[in-house]
């Protein structure tokens, strides 16, 4: 069952608890990850909280620091955050965390596996196919263009390019896949972009990107000024339910827990298309969950809070009085 979130966590967390903030690690999102991560930490430390930073990078260090936490916070991005392997080890160690757990984790890592599951759940998403080094010529020698090229398992729009003729982009698709060993190839809806947040059983506002580059690339994402942002999306009431009932359907779908942000497109007809769910979205100053928590009445102080709680009540609201670290 979803977790239904208290009006204020500030007020039934205990301030002895002592919380894990997971981040940086060895993905391509490395540096994203480091900021969601120090945003993190500034908020729960601002508040009173007694938080300490882990980073998997120091595998020595962040064992003995496990040992000695409540809860983990997962602001890992890419491989080793989303994809269930940290979940796993939490699990493992008993430890209570936020987000997903291992299996739904790895459903929406894997962007062709979702894809199946959002077809077979009747989520609307663009027709897609996997690619190979042996099949790619035939099965993209037909496919209609424009179509996008993706990456199974990257974030942030990481290795992402468009396709507006197959004959002129066929040796960039070859030296894709020759690092990657597989791509999803998935049609490219014309319309507007927009993005829905998921907190416990509730869609956020709707929050509509307007890149300043030719799509919402890695550095559109990451650089300010780069996009603007629509909170909430300038759209009737009818169009902004249906776009939030495709993210949730996509969310549940997939098994996602406490949270997610699911990415979508708004054709010509207004029919909203799922183009994949984030487990573990950023928790910059730039990222998308907090701006679409912020505008409804979610700060980002009671947004951390509210993860942490959901984390919290799923140990029996249990807290260890032998564990300990400095706050320094």
């Amino acid at each position: 069952m979803p977790h239904k979130f208290p009006s204020n966590p500030r007020f039934e967390l205990s301030k002895n608890l002592r919380i894990g903030i997971l981040l940086g690690g060895n993905s391509s999102e490395r540096k994203i990850s480091l900021r969601s991560g120090r945003a993190v930490d500034q908020a729960l430390r601002g508040i009173g909280y007694h938080s300490v930073k882990i980073d998997p990078r120091s595998p020595q260090r962040m064992q003995s620091l496990l040992s000695r936490i409540d809860v983990a916070f997962i602001a890992l991005h890419g491989q080793g955050g989303e994809d269930g392997t940290v979940q796993k080890l939490l699990t493992r160690k008993n430890i209570p965390y936020i987000g997903s757990d291992v299996h739904a984790s790895r459903r929406a890592f894997d962007k062709c596996q979702a894809k199946k599951i959002f077809r077979k759940n009747g989520v609307p998403t663009p027709p897609f196919t996997l690619v190979t080094a042996k099949n790619w010529k035939s099965r993209l020698r037909g496919f209609p263009t424009p179509f996008v090229i993706k990456p199974l398992c990257e974030g942030s729009s990481i290795g992402v390019f468009f396709v507006e003729d197959f004959a002129k982009c066929a040796e960039k698709i070859r030296k894709a896949l020759k690092g990657y060993g597989m791509l999803l190839a998935e049609k490219k809806i014309i319309g507007r972009e927009f993005t829905v947040g998921i907190l416990g059983d509730r869609a956020l506002p709707v929050v509509e990107l307007k890149p300043k580059r030719s799509f919402y690339d890695y550095r559109a994402k990451y650089t300010s000024g780069m996009t603007d942002y629509l909170v909430p999306a300038p759209i009737s009431k009818k169009i902004a339910k249906r776009i939030q009932a495709a993210g949730l359907s996509a969310h549940q779908a997939l098994g996602l827990r406490d949270f997610s942000r699911v990415d979508i497109m708004l054709d010509e007809k207004n029919r909203p298309f799922v183009l994949e769910a984030n487990s573990i979205p950023g928790f910059t100053a730039l990222s998308l969950l907090p701006k679409a928590a912020r505008a409804a009445g979610i700060s980002f102080e009671d947004l951390c809070c509210r993860l942490v709680h959901a984390a919290w009540k799923r140990s029996n609201g249990k807290i260890s009085q032998s564990k300990g670290f400095n706050r320094g």
